[in-house]
């Protein structure tokens, strides 16, 4: 891998680091401003408060950005970030600002299958 290969990687780490850095801390500490975002059969679905449920969400969130920071688990952490920007995109819906979690999803899913290549390739050495 190149230096610059290299720079692309963390500028994708990076960006997915800030996002969850952001959305985690936030929505431990005022899940209320969250709520509206939750679908109402979703949240008849949860077996806790919705409040508690996005403290959950954000300390997960947290955990994932910890993740892409260290780069432990990098390839299957950003998978999973793909499949929560994917489910929001797909339950909560389209509106005028789903662009960013199109973004966010493309992003996630491009820090994949890089490293996922990587893993695979050190592997076969």
């Amino acid at each position: 891998m190149t230096k610059y290969q290299n720079y692309g990687l963390w500028a994708l780490r990076l960006g997915l680091i800030l996002t969850y850095l952001y959305s985690g801390y936030q929505l431990i500490i005022d899940p209320e401003l969250w709520i509206g975002y939750l679908p109402a059969w979703f949240i008849s679905l949860l077996p806790m408060s919705p409040e508690l449920y996005l403290k959950f969400q954000g300390a997960g969130e947290l955990l994932l950005m910890f993740s892409f920071l260290s780069g432990v688990g990098l390839p299957w952490t950003a998978l999973l970030a793909s499949a929560e920007f994917a489910g929001i995109l797909l339950f909560y819906g389209i509106d005028l600002v789903s662009f960013r979690d199109i973004a966010l999803l493309g992003s996630a899913l491009s820090l994949f299958f890089l490293t996922y290549q990587s893993e695979e390739s050190s592997q076969n050495k």
